[in-house]
């Protein structure tokens, strides 16, 4: 069943959340040296996280011209954790992103997700064939950033200072083990 989350207030420390300090359990994770924070999906989202978190992270100075937006070196990366909290390290979340929750709303099919989990990506240029390296190596989608979800008025239009990806879409990717779990997580392709 898709979930769609949109970013909302008041800020929570747990669960579904964006911005901000990264959760306590990533705070030593040898990628935070390179790359910023920018969101978690609480536990139980999908039944592929076995009850695990999944927070995503950028390369710290990403920019869309960059050269590393092609699987499998994406600048975006996904660390697959234990429930934990939000931290108390604000530098290691990217700059200019406000925090905030990540919620489930009631006129999901009238409004742009920022996260959409589902089964089927929604391609912007619908071009399916952006993902064949990395269904290639076995994965298969579970969910995507959408920019389009960015609050654009009222209380968090100011959520972001500038967009991350060109107004654009990135694919996460994994491959559930025998018991249906993914424990490692990909970032596939980016669509603008």
């Amino acid at each position: 069943m898709p979930a769609f989350l949109y970013p909302a207030l008041p800020d929570r420390g747990d669960g579904a959340r964006l911005g901000g300090a990264p959760p306590s359990a990533i705070e030593t994770h040898p990628l935070l040296e390179t790359h910023r924070y920018l969101l978690t999906l609480a536990a139980g989202c999908a039944s592929w996280t076995g009850g695990r978190e999944v927070s995503v992270v950028l390369r710290a100075g990403f920019g869309i011209e960059d050269e590393d937006v092609v699987y499998p070196d994406m600048a975006m990366r996904a660390i697959v954790h234990d429930p934990s909290p939000r931290g108390g390290r604000d530098d290691l979340g990217w700059p200019g992103l406000r925090s905030t929750a990540l919620i489930q709303r009631p006129d999901a099919a009238s409004t742009p997700a920022l996260v959409r989990i589902d089964d089927e990506p929604v391609l912007i240029q619908s071009e399916p064939a952006f993902a064949d390296a990395v269904r290639a190596d076995g994965h298969r989608f579970l969910f995507q950033i959408d920019e389009d979800g960015w609050p654009v008025e009222g209380e968090l239009e100011d959520l972001i200072e500038e967009y991350l990806w060109g107004y654009g879409s990135v694919y996460f990717y994994g491959t559930p083990g025998a018991d249906g779990i993914v424990r490692d997580v990909v970032a596939g392709f980016l669509d603008f």
